[in-house]
């Protein structure tokens, strides 16, 4: 006998699959033919995005004139607000809407949307990390934190999360610092822990490659001989694709590592091959640093380095607890309003964008 709650779980995934498909333009629904499995509900989303698809096409952002964009923004916005009225509840559909609004400059209706899909279901990754944008944008670091940290903690196997949190550490660095959530030197190994992850669950990334072998610099207990061997294995990996730029600054950078390794006569012959103009000043620094440093000392064995555990120290940590407090009031300041499509104006910005206006009903008073 079947278990219809396994069946139905399948199905479930099996929806999201395709709806993200055609989201992201895996193939189009008119190529797609409809299933008994998928309800009236289903269908009507997916023409939605089909609609929204069509409204962000390169027609669209050539061809029509802001009245005629107005109104095809009018009732895709619309069709958003009719399907979830009758499905309130629905999470794709509001992470579907809140990522539209985004990308149309209404991050402040976005977060409503977002806000009310965590209330449905809390562990929704992809969630948790719109919150946290929202939250930088509004110049509100620290109550970003736990949501970065709740991102990766539900799905650890994104590259994505742990790219972007380890970025977030790095450049909030003094805020997270002066909040006493962690010390100057834990914040630079964890985002390096970040973003170690991150280039190894994507080693087809150079920019994730690339920030990982940059963030040995960042902090000073580095291991200098996996530094060197990460800078070596990228520009091995990536030599096909690399610019001349590109493999005289990692050259410049395998070379600052040999000088930590006191390795000065193979630093030298790497800085020595260097010839872009626009990395000189480097090139001579570093050139420089050579005539200062000491005889090789006795190389000391490396000990292997322990797992951190931040993220379990800092979901128990009471700074973090007290944040997630303070953002559950971002909860009842973004309360969701419907939005009128007869009030929403579109254009284009000076890059070609389309941008959306919602134009707010004047007070009577």
């Amino acid at each position: 006998m079947k278990d219809h709650r396994v069946v139905s779980t399948k199905m479930t995934f099996q929806k999201r699959l395709v709806i993200t498909c055609l989201f992201f333009g895996c193939f189009s629904t008119s190529v797609w033919t409809w299933g008994n499995d998928y309800s009236l509900a289903d269908r009507k989303l997916l023409k939605i995005i089909q609609s929204q698809k069509n409204f962000f096409s390169e027609k669209n952002k050539t061809l029509l004139t802001e009245l005629e964009l107005s109104r095809k923004a009018q009732d895709l916005v619309a069709l958003y607000e009719s399907y979830l009225a009758q499905n309130p509840d629905d999470t794709n559909a509001l992470i579907l809407y809140g990522k539209f609004l985004k990308k149309v400059g209404q991050s402040g209706h976005a977060i409503s949307f977002f806000l009310k899909a965590d209330s449905i279901n809390p562990k929704i990754a992809v969630v948790k990390q719109q919150i946290a944008n929202y939250l930088v944008e509004n110049e509100r670091p620290l109550d970003a934190l736990p949501f970065f940290i709740a991102a990766v903690e539900i799905d650890s196997d994104v590259p994505d999360y742990h790219f972007h949190l380890g970025n977030f550490l790095h450049l909030f660095k003094d805020q997270i610092t002066l909040s006493e959530l962690l010390k100057e030197k834990s914040i630079d190994a964890f985002a390096h822990e970040c973003f170690e992850k991150a280039a190894r669950q994507k080693p087809s990334s150079f920019d994730y490659r690339l920030r990982y072998a940059q963030s040995f610099f960042d902090h000073d207990n580095s291991n200098h001989e996996k530094a060197l061997e990460t800078w070596k294995k990228m520009a091995k990996d990536f030599e096909s694709i690399l610019s001349k730029p590109e493999t005289d600054y990692i050259r410049l950078c395998q070379a600052r590592v040999m000088l930590e390794l006191n390795q000065k006569e193979e630093a030298t012959k790497l800085i020595g091959q260097v010839s872009t103009k626009s990395l000189g000043e480097s090139k001579q620094v570093l050139l420089k640093s050579i005539k200062q440093i000491p005889k090789p000392s006795p190389i000391k064995k490396v000990k292997k380095p322990k797992k951190t555990g931040f993220l379990k120290q800092l979901d128990n940590d009471p700074h973090i607890k007290r944040l997630k407090i303070v953002t559950d009031k971002l909860r009842e300041e973004n309360l969701i309003q419907q939005l009128h499509a007869d009030r929403v104006r579109a254009h284009h910005d000076l890059n070609g964008q389309i941008r959306l206006i919602v134009h707010l009903p004047k007070n009577d008073n």
